[in-house]
């Protein structure tokens, strides 16, 4: 379709079309905003790579990554404090996941 139709009909079911579109959600773009401040950081990005895979534990991120642990502890501990990423314990380790909504977001927008 034509953007700005010059004929009144096609401009009036152009505009009627335009506020049928799904509107924005303002609340989740905020939301997307923050996530992306908090991978725009190169380490995080990484391990918000690594853990699209599956879950890690500390340990594998540091050995995957190639980075130092405290490092890697101190990115996650940013990514969980905003929401990017959960920690759940098995046996001795504490493993990480993306939250389900970073998730859906990394995967629609890869």
């Amino acid at each position: 379709m034509k953007c700005c139709p010059a004929d009144k009909e096609l401009k009036e079911e152009w505009e009627q079309d335009l506020e049928h579109e799904i509107a924005l959600d303002y609340d989740e773009i905020e939301h997307m905003c923050n996530v992306f401040k908090v991978l725009g950081n190169p380490i995080r990005l990484r391990i918000a790579y690594h853990l699209l895979k599956q879950d890690y534990c500390v340990e594998a991120l540091v050995h995957a990554l190639k980075e130092k642990q405290n490092l890697v502890s101190h990115h996650l501990s940013v990514m969980k404090e905003k929401g990017v990423v959960e920690s759940f314990k098995s046996s001795r380790y504490t493993y990480y996941r993306l939250d389900p909504e970073v998730r859906q977001m990394l995967i629609r927008e890869a």
